[in-house]
């Protein structure tokens, strides 16, 4: 039976939907995490040498979190970061692109993270690990980031966040490679036996 999102929302039952605590394998890390070094090269290469424009930098984050995320499915971690920084770039490449006369920036902005909202709730009905917190802590920085840009030079930088994803992919790998080498937690080993 399908119920429509606007149904669950009038009744309040989207808070109600029962979703489980987010897994993320040792292998899984890895391969995450080789995906946001390659990820952070590429932005580097594009965005970061200036073949391409700066605000592509905030869609092709999202994707990259957004490729993490479908690695380990919809139980896997990076959901939240990954839906509002595409929502969020979708918007920032559309008007950085198309350079509409008539619509402005904030309202596209405001735009683009509410359809990273919807489409959060939309996939926690489906029983996705979806973080409200974490969503939010995406926007609020983001945001925060882009108040502060015309300050921080870095901070209209590509470059640094290739660094920052670079960063977050090797912390992926080590911690993977550690937990490989550590074997199964003892729980996951008991019922193994």
């Amino acid at each position: 039976m399908h119920r429509s999102l606007a149904g669950e929302v009038g009744k309040g039952m989207i808070r109600d939907v029962p979703v489980a605590e987010p897994v993320r394998t040792a292998g899984s890390r890895v391969i995450q995490g080789l995906l946001f070094v390659g990820g952070a090269g590429l932005l580097e290469f594009s965005a970061g040498a200036d073949r391409i424009a700066f605000y592509w930098t905030p869609l092709i984050i999202g994707i990259i979190y957004l490729l993490a995320a479908i690695i380990d499915g919809p139980r896997g971690g990076y959901w939240a970061t990954a839906l509002g920084l595409t929502g969020w770039g979708l918007a920032v490449a559309y008007m950085g692109a198309v350079r509409p006369a008539d619509v402005d920036v904030a309202g596209a902005y405001l735009v683009g993270v509410g359809f990273a909202g919807l489409a959060a709730a939309l996939l926690r009905v489906r029983g996705f690990a979806i973080s409200e917190a974490g969503l939010a802590l995406t926007i609020v920085g983001a945001g925060a980031i882009l108040a502060l840009s015309l300050r921080t030079e870095a901070f209209v930088d590509a470059t640094t966040y290739a660094v920052a994803v670079g960063t977050v992919g090797v912390l992926n790998v080590a911690g993977g490679a550690w937990q490989l080498a550590a074997g199964p937690p003892p729980a996951e080993q008991a019922k193994s036996d």
